[in-house]
């Protein structure tokens, strides 16, 4: 029993340090994310180990029969129950926070790529509307006159276009990059590409971890059986030993038995000798 006490404190100590761990690497933001994949997994991996560890700790402890040592072990057990807890609020926190870190990170890295690709667009309407001007000017008819044509002309068709909509008086409509909504459609397919393979991420770390505790699980059922079987090969042992003791007390009882037997007929025969002869 001291030596499961030792493991789960053993256990509780190496979460809190993983969990930390785990807490600095979500707020680094230049830590590689298979390193916190792998240690989310190994932190699932200990609190499955930790809980299967005060079950048995608690079982051991109901069956000790001094009442003083049940009673320590098991308000132990009430204290790592406590931890256990902790632990784990602790755990779902860090690693909420690291979901919002990490979908803020990449949906802000998506808006910069996405604005990137999308500025040379936006300046595209100006030259398309000066175009043409330009060319509508051109296609004018001579005049007799040296004088320019009025700038009113000019003026309506490149001062009035509006950068946002991409709309201008004159009817003309230049390709806007986003005609109904503030995301384009490339846009919205990175964000749904990113959120599926967030939740497959997140999945796959489930998946990892319950493999790992049933792993866990195996190997303790593993060492059970061992232990199981070893009694068992002493029982087995000391029935034989016992089996081979009472064969042999069997054995003397039947030669003493013979023995005496002999002995008190050579007694009596001597007995009657020793009277016929000498009486």
């Amino acid at each position: 029993m001291n030596s499961l006490y030792t493991l789960a404190l053993r256990q509780s100590s190496s979460l809190s340090t993983d969990i930390a761990q785990l807490s600095s690497l979500h707020s680094s933001p230049s830590a590689p994310p298979a390193s916190a994949a792998s240690l989310n997994g190994q932190i699932n991996a200990s609190l499955a180990a930790l809980d299967r560890t005060v079950d048995d700790y608690e079982a051991m402890a109901r069956r000790e029969i001094v009442e003083a040592k049940k009673e320590k072990a098991l308000s132990r057990v009430a204290r790592f129950r406590e931890e256990y807890a902790e632990l784990r609020k602790e755990y779902e926190r860090v690693k909420q926070r690291g979901n919002e870190l990490k979908a803020s990170t990449d949906r802000s890295e998506l808006f910069a790529a996405s604005s990137s690709s999308a500025s040379p667009s936006l300046s595209q309407p100006y030259a398309t509307s000066r175009h043409v001007s330009s060319t509508s000017y051109s296609r004018q008819p001579p005049s007799t006159s040296l004088s320019a044509p009025p700038p009113s002309d000019v003026s309506i068709q490149i001062g009035t276009l509006s950068p946002l909509t991409g709309r201008s008086s004159t009817g003309f409509q230049p390709n806007s990059p986003y005609p109904n909504s503030p995301y384009d459609a490339r846009t919205n397919h990175a964000l749904r590409e990113h959120d599926f393979l967030g939740q497959t991420g997140a999945a796959l770390d489930g998946y990892l971890a319950q493999g790992q505790a049933v792993l866990g699980n195996l190997a303790s059922q593993r060492d059970v059986l061992k232990g199981t079987q070893r009694r068992l090969r002493s029982a087995a042992n000391t029935l034989g030993l016992s089996r081979s003791t009472i064969t042999f007390i069997e054995r003397r009882t039947k030669e003493d038995w013979y023995v005496l037997v002999i002995g008190g007929a050579l007694t009596l025969v001597g007995m009657w000798l020793i009277l016929r002869y000498f009486g």
